[in-house]
């Protein structure tokens, strides 16, 4: 994952019908279970609802639930650690050390079904997959470059207002994000500049009433 700079991945998983989004390890050392929030809980909160609203059952209130918790409150979408504490989990490592988005979808209750059901299991979660992966198209992305047009390595890319900033892949980069934010790119000899970017909206159609973006007060454009 260091090597290939991957911005968005989900790990399927089973026995359950949610999407688990960092962070997963609580905060507090003696709790079992506490909201732990990461700084793009926003964007991770679209994400987890952008599979939740467009699979079969998630959402679907008329269904009886897999086990003894029931998501439904949520959107059939939960914070990992406010579910049950999980220390060193590849959704945590890939937000903390690399650029990629990761949450855990548990795709149906059965954590082993048998073969016969494979079919339907396929179309309960067809839709979702297809617009999961369309959300990378959602947020920020380009080269960066010095006045000469030569490519940049390792600049590093902050947005305003989040406490999370990233790395260029080679001289790519690519940020998920739901609103227009203040980017600012930093790089070898203290040089930065600084733009307001708006993301584009992806393609594939989800639900009005998906949780509202969160806004940043910008200012005028300037030159990056």
């Amino acid at each position: 994952m260091e090597k290939i700079p991957f911005v968005l991945g989900g790990n399927l998983q089973g026995g359950e019908l949610v999407v688990a989004y960092p962070y997963d390890l609580v905060r507090s050392p003696w709790k079992t279970q506490e909201h732990t929030p990461t700084p793009d809980d926003h964007v991770f909160r679209w994400l987890a609802y952008s599979y939740a609203s467009t699979h079969r059952l998630m959402t679907d209130a008329r269904r009886r639930v897999c086990h003894t918790e029931d998501f439904q409150k949520e959107e059939g979408t939960v914070n990992g650690a406010s579910w049950h504490t999980v220390a060193g989990s590849l959704n945590d490592f890939s937000y903390l050390h690399t650029n990629c988005f990761e949450l855990s979808i548990y795709v149906g209750c059965d954590k082993y079904p048998h073969e016969s059901q494979l079919p339907e299991e396929w179309e309960n979660n067809r839709e979702s997959l297809i617009v999961f992966m369309e959300q990378v198209h959602r947020g920020i992305k380009g080269l960066v470059r010095d006045s000469h047009g030569k490519g940049i390595a390792n600049a590093i890319i902050s947005v305003e207002g989040i406490n999370h900033d990233i790395r260029t892949g080679g001289v790519s980069l690519q940020k998920l994000s739901l609103a227009c934010h203040r980017v600012r790119c930093a790089f070898a000899l203290s040089s930065s500049s600084t733009m307001i970017v708006r993301p584009p909206q992806p393609y594939g159609t989800v639900p009005h009433s998906s949780p509202d973006p969160v806004t940043t007060k910008v200012s005028p454009l300037r030159n990056f």
